[in-house]
């Protein structure tokens, strides 16, 4: 058993998380899938942030996935009311606004990556000293809502000797306290939105370095639901609904074209439309294959005996764990690629097969086919592709020749290292 293990010699390393969290390995694996995130999610701004032309014209609120958008109608608002402020209070530098492409979204990705290192901080503290710092920001937070509105109407009674509400006298201003909850309640609709917008990243980020799975599955979810209603709201029919309606505010969003189009990126495999939308397919499951790893790791390492733990060999084993799985990661994400790509392509290996096989009336219609060039055409033809490259199974042996490779690289480490 496990836990009858004695412990042969002290190492210099040993499996307590203290010792795990500053492991070049587990830092690694962390910082990748921060940056799979952090990419994933300015990925996604740039395919699916876009709104249909008509709306552009109309100067219309598209929100899509942009928040300076929403901060700028709500300034417009404020701007037109009485509410004593022209602007928002976070200045936009803050939050984007005025910035163009990506600059929109560095200085909030930073502000999430500060407040979830924060997050993670506080987690980490005692039971009590969590609680008490809890409790310090919640009642912070509460005295800057209601902190000058509730001084105000408390001095405004006691120097007037009677008792009003604080809100209703239209008479005299000074009697209307009301005004003071105005400037804090659009700090916290500001940040609010902000947060709402890059909640895959703060949520990400805090799942990442505080280990936590909950979390991780939550900012997954978040991008996953947006991709859902990004495909209802842009469906074709839906979009020229709303285009053919009387609202100015409708969120037509602009659908991804039918066609995919030529292939003119990575040397003529893929085309540009289809390569953002893979990207974003493998960077999803890059970040989400590291930041569970990471868990899962580390959770094998303290559910250990503590005999277990500072064994040299239970430490070798988990450090040779951790080499192979980052090795194997690499190679089955640059293996789906190419064999992803190389399905989208499966529809001209077709044309060209019944292109070879005569030149009838029915090969030159094959050829000429639009619909073998349409979205569905493509997923057919990669379902056939992927339909044959799984029958390989029964006629090439993969796991003898992956035997042969492994046997092979522990035979090279071998000889380096005698």
């Amino acid at each position: 058993m496990a836990g009858d293990v004695e412990q042969q010699e002290e190492g210099l390393t040993s499996l307590h998380l203290r010792v795990l969290r500053k492991d070049w390995r587990v830092v690694g694996l962390q910082m990748v899938a921060s940056l799979a995130l952090i990419w994933l999610f300015l990925t996604m701004t740039r395919v699916f942030g876009h709104c249909h032309p008509t709306y552009v014209e109309q100067d219309a609120w598209c929100p899509a996935l942009d928040h300076t958008l929403t901060l700028d109608a709500i300034e417009e608002y404020f701007a037109g009311s009485d509410s004593g402020f022209d602007e928002l209070p976070i200045p936009d530098w803050m939050t984007g606004q005025g910035n163009e492409g990506d600059g929109r979204y560095f200085m909030p990705i930073l502000l999430m990556a500060m407040v979830s290192g924060a997050w993670v901080a506080l987690n980490f503290q005692p039971p009590q000293r969590r609680r008490k710092i809890t409790l310090g920001l919640l009642g912070a937070l509460i005295l800057f809502l209601a902190g000058m509105f509730l001084l105000t109407w408390t001095f405004g009674m006691i120097t007037s000797f009677d008792l009003y509400l604080p809100f209703g006298h239209d008479a005299d201003s000074s009697l209307n306290h009301a005004n003071h909850l105005v400037w804090p309640l659009a700090v916290y609709i500001q940040a609010l939105i902000v947060i709402l917008i890059v909640s895959p990243v703060l949520f990400g980020l805090i799942g990442i370095w505080g280990l936590s799975k909950r979390m991780v599955n939550w900012s997954i979810a978040i991008m996953l639901i947006f991709l859902g209603l990004y495909a209802l709201l842009s469906y074709e029919g839906v979009v020229n609904q709303l285009a053919s309606s009387s609202d100015p505010y409708s969120p037509g969003l602009n659908p991804l074209p039918t066609q995919i189009g030529e292939a003119d990126s990575l040397g003529g495999l893929i085309s540009s439309d289809v390569w953002s939308l893979l990207l974003v397919a493998i960077l999803l499951m890059v970040y989400s294959e590291t930041a569970h790893a990471t868990i899962r790791f580390l959770e094998y390492a303290f559910r250990l005996p503590e005999s277990c733990k500072k064994d040299p060999e239970y430490v070798r084993q988990f450090q040779n764990l951790m080499n192979s799985h980052m090795l194997q990661s690499v190679v089955i994400v640059f293996a789906m690629t190419l064999v992803t790509m190389l399905a989208l392509k499966f529809d001209d290996l077709i044309i060209d097969v019944v292109g070879w096989a005569g030149s009838g009336q029915w090969s030159g219609q094959v050829r000429e086919s639009l619909e073998l060039r349409l979205t569905y055409g493509k997923v057919i033809s990669a379902m056939l592709f992927l339909t044959f490259v799984a029958a390989l199974r029964y006629i090439v042996p993969w796991q003898r020749i992956s035997g042969w490779v492994e046997t092979a690289i522990q035979k090279a480490k071998g000889r380096t290292n005698p």
